[in-house]
């Protein structure tokens, strides 16, 4: 490998602790030092007598620097500090001085383009607009990383949509929207380099754009995850970016007066971009090489088809982007009427209200679960719950009427088939299947809202709606009527409440879901029916007590029976096994009933010491059943 015979050391305050390094070189180079603003001072004395610099100096000065090289036209070698890790990165350098300076002292340089703004050499990239978290360089501060991810948070929550019109060397011209636009010469490394789905080089002769226009903060949060877990294999741009390549453009932005460079220097808008070609003379890794291949193509590349067009443009300009994204015009004329329609009662929607009912009931007298799953297959009451779920986010009466008074219909019908069904029967036994639904609790709320998010989702997307079936079975409507309607018919007041208590429980639940995925999925920028949805979720609050004391007097029952199964007792030296522990809450009662095992006979006395030693047990009073087995 040849050295240079030659060559000027430029440094600055950081760099000089490399000095000694440099100068005391093992191949050979005459290192003449020089201090970068005697250098800068100087450079028109001694321009002609540099044939090559090895440059380590800190980033805002790196653009002047190279400004310089391609007026004078020496070759350069970059020696980046340990601390410049993205120099290091971009260059394919090591954290080894003395291998980075055998690279920068090699007489083997090709020659790199750069952009031209207004005269002024971009090395990494411009920024016109904000793109927050993104990396550091694109949050036009020049602090800590701290401070820089505190900016870049609180300008995350004020991003405003400006138009950008952009016009290229053969004369295409195009206008769009977006957050930001990055003007680069390259990358190949990092955050950006993960978008792009073409090879890009120092060496290709183009300036690239980059244009990012997510329609809410939540697209751009989740454009943020899919690019930093991206992997490399990039066969289509992310949403919600585009980007354009020419020699050169000409680009004006609505709102943003300054493209500001990766260094602290700016430029007025608008302004022209160039590409220099062969502009610098570069000693680099050969790796650097390899990813920075002579690319010759005078053909310009347009990908904007992820952007809003002219007239979106227009409509977007100057205004902050929402939270939750819009859903398309289509998209949402296309649900709209689905679910206007799914309010409207029909004799179908009656006929199958009272065969699901019966269906359900009959299952429940049989304790069938298959048939009780069968009867919440057929039952129509999910699709007027979400319609009044999107009536209540968008304030449409109609639908809101509409959907109410089907869903009421629908629960009388139910009420009532389910009621004279267990009137005509000749036998009153409440199953084990009934007895589920009686007692619903914070675990039956979960459920429901997650089967409402499950379906305004299935409702949202027509090629997933045949889901909703498996929905209408997760979150059980019809059950719970039919039990509700059973205890009217039996005058058991508590089987009939507790039963109806589950139902209004799945009915809140869904539509609060409901309403919450709609926004999320963008098709109401706002709640336009605030008090109505406020009620609702007064509601949801309201059954919630109701529901945690049952799930409390579940977890209570559980502890109970788990202590009880733990313990062997002797009384009046009989020993007893409790074999089975069930807790039965009737209001401020607790009724414990036990199967005990013994070998020996127990009388009056041994019962009531039992009774108090399992009383010690507790904190509350118990009213205890026992039933006793014998072990021969």
């Amino acid at each position: 490998m040849d050295y240079i015979k030659k060559a000027h050391f430029i440094y600055d305050e950081n760099s000089k602790e490399l000095l000694e390094v440099v100068i005391s070189n093992e191949f050979g180079t005459e290192i003449v030092p020089i201090y970068i603003d005697d250098f800068i001072d100087n450079i028109v004395e001694i321009g002609d007598t540099i044939s090559h610099a090895i440059v380590s100096i800190n980033e805002d000065k790196i653009s002047e620097f190279l400004a310089i090289a391609y007026r004078c036209d020496f070759s350069i070698g970059i020696l980046p500090l340990v601390s410049q890790k993205d120099q290091i990165k971009n260059l394919y350098l090591s954290s080894n001085l003395k291998e980075n300076l055998d690279i920068a002292l090699r007489d083997d340089y090709k020659r790199i383009d750069l952009v031209a703004v207004d005269n002024k050499l971009l090395y990494e990239q411009g920024v016109i607009g904000i793109a927050p978290l993104m990396g550091r360089n694109l949050v036009n501060v020049r602090h800590s990383f701290f401070r820089s991810l505190v900016y870049a948070v609180k300008k995350f929550f004020s991003l405003k949509v400006q138009k950008f019109d952009i016009t290229t060397k053969n004369g295409q011209k195009i206008t769009t929207a977006g957050i930001a636009l990055i003007i680069l010469n390259h990358t190949t490394k990092g955050f950006l380099s993960k978008i792009f789905n073409f090879e890009q080089s120092m060496r290709d002769g183009k300036i690239t754009i980059l244009i990012i226009s997510p329609s809410s903060l939540l697209d751009y949060i989740q454009f943020l995850v899919s690019v930093t877990f991206r992997t490399n294999n990039k066969k289509t741009l992310p949403p919600s970016i585009g980007y354009i390549q020419s020699e050169s453009f000409i680009i004006e932005a609505s709102d943003s007066k300054r493209v500001k460079f990766d260094t602290s220097e700016s430029i007025a808008l608008p302004a022209e971009f160039n590409i220099i070609k062969d502009a610098i003379k570069l000693s680099a890794s050969d790796k650097f090489w390899e990813q920075n291949k002579k690319i010759i193509s005078q053909k310009e590349t347009i990908k904007v088809a992820n952007l809003p067009d002219k007239n979106e443009a227009l409509k977007y300009m100057s205004k902050r982007i929402p939270f939750f994204k819009f859903a398309s015009e289509d998209r949402f004329k296309e649900l709209f009427q689905m679910l206007r329609n799914d309010a409207q009662i029909n004799k179908t929607y009656l006929i199958l209200m009272i065969l699901s009912t019966l269906l359900a009931s009959f299952g429940l007298f049989a304790n069938s679960t298959a048939v009780i799953i069968g009867a919440m297959l057929v039952a129509p009451l999910m699709t007027p719950i979400v319609s009044l779920s999107m009536g209540l986010l968008r304030a449409e009466t109609k639908m809101i009427r509409d959907s109410f008074i089907k869903i009421t219909v629908g629960v009388i019908l139910a009420l009532i088939a389910s009621s004279l069904l267990s009137y005509l029967l000749p036998y009153s036994e409440i199953t084990p299947e009934m007895r589920t639904r009686i007692n619903p609790t914070l675990l039956d709320l979960a459920i429901a809202i997650f089967s409402g998010i499950a379906a305004a989702y299935s409702k949202s997307f027509k090629e997933i709606t045949q889901n909703l079936a498996g929905v209408a079975i997760a979150v059980a409507l019809v059950p719970p009527l039919a039990v509700a309607g059973v205890g009217l018919g039996y005058g058991e007041i508590y089987m009939f409440l507790g039963a109806f208590l589950l139902f209004f429980t799945n009915l809140v639940g869904i539509i609060v879901a409901a309403i919450l995925t709609f926004q999320i999925l963008g098709f109401s920028n706002v709640v336009k029916s605030k008090k109505s949805v406020i009620f609702i979720f007064i509601l949801l609050i309201g059954i919630s007590y109701p529901l945690y004391i049952s799930y409390d007097n579940m977890i209570q029952k559980y502890k109970i029976s788990k202590m009880l199964k733990q313990h062997r007792f002797i009384v009046n030296n009989k020993y007893i096994i409790i074999n089975k522990a069930t807790v039965i809450f009737g209001g401020n009662v607790k009724v414990l009933n036990l199967d005990l095992l013994v070998r020996e006979s127990l009388d009056r006395d041994d019962f009531q010491e039992l009774k108090e030693d399992i009383q010690r047990l507790f904190n509350t009073k118990l009213f205890i059943e026992a039933r006793v087995e014998y072990i021969l």
